[in-house]
């Protein structure tokens, strides 16, 4: 097939409940989307998970326009026959993962058919209240992980006395200091499934003995397989929490989840506060998670979404469908 245009779009809308994390708070949530019209007349989707700032990551929504307008220009008119093909021509946007993610998104589906699959429902709560746990209670996740804060501790006993059966994750966001050690030796003896990203270097790591910190897993840091290689092997790791847009696509993931078993770790797919056509793909690699990954259904983070009925929940787990965008909800800037 020949790529015979490209459209650029934006959505945004605000979060049901702001999300609070110990780097940013976010009131609402603006993405990319690109559009390939291909010679057999479909347009494919991608949605990029980049934000405004760069808050997250160094790439953010502005440095992924430039580059997609930058990589059309190069291949507007050239035939793509096979995802080989089209992992050729993303080979200059090595330094730009959202980038490449995007693409990636769009073209998967010119060459695989998408299924109807269920996954585990792993809920995220940034900022604990009364809504978010009555929001708990309502849908009954699998797995719970709550953002680090002065609160943690109080966080936990709350989530722990929900009247059902779930596990109990912390992401820290590189913000812990020695002065959190108490905090965790009794984190420790709780039953917590992992603490994501405790520190800002691994090698703070070294200080602590394994029984008082509770299991690590890495995400800011999970950014190669060079890297998660060796803080597998190097560090006290033992989780590892892959998002597509870091590493650089799906077919990345695919590649990653069986490098990251054969070294005795455990995988946990990442998700970032995605509309309903990232989260697929999204909920797509998890089906090869260990652990319940972050995967919410329809309506959790927002009250409209760019596709319909993306996630349906059903008893614990959420059912997908192969996602249709709705494009009238799309602002087109390019």
């Amino acid at each position: 097939m020949k790529l015979i245009e490209m459209k650029l779009f934006e959505y945004q809308t605000h979060f049901k409940h702001p999300v609070i994390t110990p780097k940013v708070k976010l009131d609402y949530r603006k993405s990319l989307f690109v559009s390939l019209k291909m010679s057999n007349g479909k347009a494919y989707y991608g949605e990029c998970n980049a934000f405004e700032t760069n808050w997250y990551d160094d790439e953010t929504i502005s440095d992924v326009l430039s580059q997609v307008k930058y990589w059309y220009k190069t291949y507007q008119g050239q035939t793509f026959d096979s995802m080989q093909t089209v992992q050729a021509s993303l080979e200059g946007l090595e330094g730009y993962p959202a980038t490449r993610s995007m693409l990636v998104m769009a073209f998967y589906q010119m060459f695989y058919k998408l299924e109807q699959f269920n996954v585990p429902y792993g809920a995220t709560v940034s900022g604990l209240t009364d809504s978010n746990l009555l929001q708990l209670r309502e849908t009954e996740p699998q797995r719970v992980k709550l953002k680090w804060s002065d609160n943690i501790l109080n966080d936990v006993q709350k989530v722990q006395a929900l009247p059902f059966n779930l596990q109990i994750a912390i992401d820290a966001n590189e913000s812990l200091t020695d002065n959190e050690r108490d905090k965790l030796q009794i984190l420790s003896e709780s039953d917590i499934l992992y603490l994501e990203e405790p520190f800002a270097t691994l090698d703070q790591l070294m200080a602590y003995d394994t029984n008082t910190i509770p299991t690590v897993a890495i995400d800011e840091k999970a950014t190669s397989k060079a890297n998660i290689i060796d803080a597998l092997h190097r560090y006290n790791v033992e989780v590892i929490i892959v998002k597509p847009f870091r590493l650089g696509g799906i077919d990345r993931v695919i590649e990653l989840i069986d490098v990251i078993k054969q070294y005795g770790g455990k995988v946990v797919i990442g998700g970032m506060y995605e509309y309903g056509l990232s989260r697929y793909f999204t909920a797509m690699v998890a089906q090869w998670a260990d652990f319940p990954s972050d995967i919410t259904p329809a309506g959790y983070y927002f009250e409209q979404d760019v596709v319909a009925n993306s996630g349906i929940l059903k008893g614990g787990s959420i059912q997908f469908e192969p996602p249709t965008v709705l494009t009238s909800r799309l602002k087109r800037i390019y």
